[in-house]
């Protein structure tokens, strides 16, 4: 008997809810709608910052800078989930802008912790102005549910861990 050589159908999860299409495999797959709503999170959030020409993934760093002054590289990175190689990168970037500036631990010269400038803590004010207005649309969607969704996203990081 010959193969069929048919796609599987794709299906709206919920289509009175959404237009995403989703394949029956990720369908009841907890990991898939938590990336597609992470990344859902991200595009409209990135949409907002993007008209104020900043970049949306220096938010949580200069927040966390801005309440943990004086964090090394590796303690930041375990601090907002990024590996270290990904978190370098944008260091430098927030560095060569004047966002933060690096200083060296005068006990292990290859060691450095980093700090805000004025001008990132600048930053950080105008990136938690959009931030705060995309967290109420967020609190709009979720509506009543949003501690039992924190709750159950916390339990998630707890048991899975940072890595």
């Amino acid at each position: 008997m010959a193969k069929s050589s048919a796609k599987p159908k794709l299906e709206a999860s919920r289509p009175e809810e959404s237009d995403v299409l989703i394949p029956a495999a990720f369908r009841n797959v907890l990991g898939y709608h938590l990336r597609v709503a992470q990344e859902a999170s991200f595009q409209a959030f990135s949409t907002a910052v993007d008209k104020a020409d900043l970049k949306p993934g220096w938010y949580s760093i200069l927040t966390i800078l801005s309440e943990y002054d004086g964090l090394t590289p590796s303690e930041l990175s375990r601090v907002c989930g990024r590996d270290r190689s990904t978190l370098t990168a944008t260091l430098k970037g927030l560095s060569i802008r004047g966002m933060i500036e690096r200083q060296q631990n005068p006990e292990d010269q290859r060691s450095y912790s980093v700090r805000l400038t004025d001008e990132g803590r600048k930053m950080q004010a105008r990136l938690h102005a959009i931030a705060r207005k995309h967290d109420r649309r967020l609190d709009e969607i979720v509506g009543e549910d949003k501690a039992a969704l924190i709750a159950i996203l916390a339990r998630i990081v707890n048991s899975l861990g940072n890595g």
